[in-house]
C-alpha cells in the first residue's frame, strides 16, 4: 500500500504552504544569477571554470547524496539515466554559455540562456501532458523583450569580440539549460524520496563534460590565487551544488509556470549584481527590461491572485 511519500510531489502537495518553495526557487535563480559575477572576481578562464564549479560541487554534494542513497536504497535507473543525460547537457551548456561570455559579454549571454523559460514549460507540455495556462502563454513575447532589454541585446558592446556567434551559443545553451531543469524536475517524480543524488549524478555528468571541453579547448588552468580559488569554492558551493538542491526540492511543489517565470530572477539578479559588486552601468533600456522581467516575474508568480486573497 502506498503511501504520499511514495508518489511524486505536485504543486497540489504544497497547500498553503506553497510560499516556501516559491522562495526556495527565487533563492537558488539568484544565486544562479550570480554564478557569472564569481567567474569575473575568479579571473578563471572559462574551461576551467566551468569544470571546477562541477567537481567542487560533487566533492560537496559527496556525502549528503552517500547518506540518501543510504536512507532510501538505490536510485530507480531511470531516474540515473535521466539526471546523467540531463546533467551532461548541463556540461555542455556551461561550455556553450562560457564562450558565449567571451564572445558577446556577460549581461547578454546571462540573459540568452533564459529561453529556458520557454523550453522548461514546453517540455513538460510534451512529454508530461500539462499545458501552461493561457496567462503564463501570453506573457511569452513580454518576457523576450524583458530579457532582450535586460541583457543589453538592442545595445550591443561594440567591443565585443563575436556578438553573432554569441548570441547563437547563448541560445543554444538556454535550450541545454531547460533541459537539464527538465530532467531534474522529472528524477523528483520519477524518485520522489530523492533531493540530492539527482543533482550529484547530474553534476558529475556535467564534470566529465566540462572536462572534455577543456581538454579540447586547449587545457585547464588551475594557477588562479588563493583569492581566484575562493571564489571558484563560492561559485561551486553557492552557484551549483546549493542552488540546484534548492531547486530539486522546490520545483515540484511549485507550478511549472510559475518555475519558468520565477527563474527570470537569474539574469535579472547577474545584471544587477553585475552593477553594484563588479561596477557594470546599467543602460536605460536595461532598466525598462528589468522591471517587465520582475512584472512578469510577480505576475506569472501569483502576485495578484495574493492581492486578491488578502482584501
Amino acid at each position: 500500500m502506498s503511501g504520499p511519500g511514495d508518489r511524486p510531489p505536485s504543486a497540489e502537495d504544497a497547500g498553503n504552504g506553497g510560499a516556501l518553495p516559491t522562495l526556495g526557487v527565487i533563492v537558488a535563480a539568484v544565486l544562479l544569477g550570480s554564478a557569472g559575477l564569481f567567474v569575473i572576481l575568479a579571473e578563471a578562464t572559462a574551461q576551467t571554470a566551468a569544470f571546477l564549479r562541477c567537481w567542487i560541487a560533487v566533492l560537496v554534494l559527496a556525502p549528503l547524496a552517500y547518506r540518501e542513497l543510504r536512507r532510501f536504497g538505490r536510485l530507480p535507473a531511470k531516474a540515473v539515466l535521466l539526471a546523467a543525460v540531463s546533467g551532461a547537457a548541463l556540461g555542455l551548456d556551461y561550455v556553450l554559455w562560457a564562450q558565449s561570455v567571451l564572445d558577446a559579454g556577460l549581461g547578454v549571454s546571462t540573459v540568452l540562456i533564459s529561453v529556458q523559460v520557454i523550453v522548461f514549460p514546453a517540455l513538460v507540455w510534451v512529454f508530461g501532458g500539462s499545458r501552461p495556462g493561457w496567462l503564463f502563454i501570453g506573457c511569452i513575447p513580454i518576457m523576450i523583450v524583458g530579457m532582450l532589454l535586460t541583457g543589453g541585446v538592442f545595445g550591443a558592446d561594440a567591443a565585443a569580440a563575436n556578438p553573432t556567434r554569441g548570441a547563437i551559443f547563448g541560445i543554444l545553451s538556454g535550450i541545454l539549460y531547460g533541459v537539464y531543469i527538465f530532467g531534474i524536475h522529472q528524477c523528483r517524480r520519477l524518485a520522489p524520496r530523492f533531493v540530492i543524488a539527482p543533482v550529484e549524478v547530474g553534476t558529475i555528468a556535467a564534470g566529465v563534460m566540462t572536462a572534455i571541453a577543456g581538454i579540447g579547448l586547449g587545457g585547464l588552468d588551475f594557477d588562479l590565487g588563493w583569492d581566484g580559488w575562493a571564489w571558484m569554492l563560492a561559485l561551486a558551493v553557492c552557484g551549483q551544488a546549493l542552488s540546484w538542491v534548492l531547486l530539486s526540492m522546490s520545483s515540484p511543489l511549485v507550478p511549472v509556470p510559475r518555475t519558468a517565470a520565477l527563474m527570470l530572477l537569474q539574469p535579472l539578479s547577474a545584471v544587477v549584481l553585475g552593477s553594484f559588486i563588479a561596477g557594470e552601468r546599467l543602460q536605460p533600456a536595461q532598466w525598462i527590461g528589468a522591471v517587465l522581467v520582475a512584472a512578469i516575474v510577480w505576475v506569472v508568480g501569483g502576485g495578484p491572485e495574493a492581492l486578491r486573497k488578502r482584501r
